[in-house]
């Protein structure tokens, strides 16, 4: 069976399959539905956006964590997947609700994407920092590291404590499972895959161009701008009729057309004066 991963503005959610319900040991009550892309068996993966390590490396007695903020535009599918996702495994839930949760009078969903001060103020100590609220505002994705996440730097396996803080990171990610535990449920999240986006401290180079000319050439290219100045302002003349917007007059063009005006007065003039003559 091959394997693939899709971008998230490229997935459809009506893909997706589930399992038979399992129960995940024999030792708590907890039950899996695992989640499938279009058969059984096969697994969904879906390529995270870039996304800035904030807080570092959060690290747990069990295990470690990642509480990676989803703002900026570049984050839009990615949210807009996850929400599908939701809704899709909300509307399957209520359909095989009384498969999925043995006959449970109510249930509460719990949400991927982690609202602020709700979910990781108790875990993450810098959220007292002002400038790290203001980019939680849009929700944090919240990323348990097992010990199967391959975590990369410049093409280099490491390990989860040499992720750099503030650096960005995109993972893939597999969409495992829905898990249910007592009253509430969820989907189950794994980075199957982390890799640290390498950034180079570059600058541009400023390169300033003298061009030498003629003095003929000059004033062809004078010609040439007042040329383009007569075609502007007949435009803009055009769209100020047509849409009633007045536009400031081009002082160029102003004393052109006043030129133009005392020529066609002295030829009035002439005109009358040889008339005159003539009788």
């Amino acid at each position: 069976m091959s394997t693939e991963h899709y971008l998230p503005h490229k997935y459809d959610i009506d893909n997706i399959i589930y399992g038979n319900v399992e129960t995940l040991d024999s030792t708590s009550n907890k039950l899996i539905i695992q989640i499938y892309d279009k058969e059984i068996g096969k697994p969904l993966y879906i390529q995270t956006p870039e996304l800035l390590n904030l807080f570092g490396v959060i690290n747990k007695k069990t295990h470690n964590e990642l509480f990676l903020p989803l703002g900026g535009i570049q984050c839009l599918a990615f949210k807009n997947l996850i929400n599908k996702l939701q809704n899709k495994v909300l509307s399957d839930a209520n359909f095989n609700k009384n498969t999925w949760f043995n006959q449970q009078k109510s249930v509460k969903f719990i949400p991927i994407i982690k609202e602020l001060n709700k979910d990781a103020t108790s875990t993450i100590e810098e959220l007292t920092n002002t400038e790290n609220l203001s980019r939680c505002e849009d929700g944090l994705l919240k990323m348990k590291i097992t010990e199967s996440t391959v975590i990369r730097k410049e093409n280099v396996e490491i390990s989860i404590n040499e992720l750099t803080k503030n650096k960005k990171v995109r993972m893939i990610i597999h969409v495992y499972a829905i898990w249910v535990n007592k009253n509430t449920f969820g989907i189950y999240i794994k980075p199957e895959i982390i890799e640290e986006k390498i950034s180079f401290n570059l600058t541009f180079i400023e390169d300033k161009l003298i061009f030498e000319s003629d003095n003929d050439e000059e004033s062809e290219l004078e010609s040439d701008s007042e040329i383009e100045s007569d075609i502007e302002s007949n435009i803009l003349q055009k769209i100020d009729e047509k849409n009633n917007i007045f536009f400031e007059k081009n002082s160029n063009i102003e004393e052109k057309s006043e030129q133009e005006i005392k020529k066609k007065e002295r030829r009035k003039t002439t005109t009358s004066s040889s008339k005159k003559s003539k009788k």
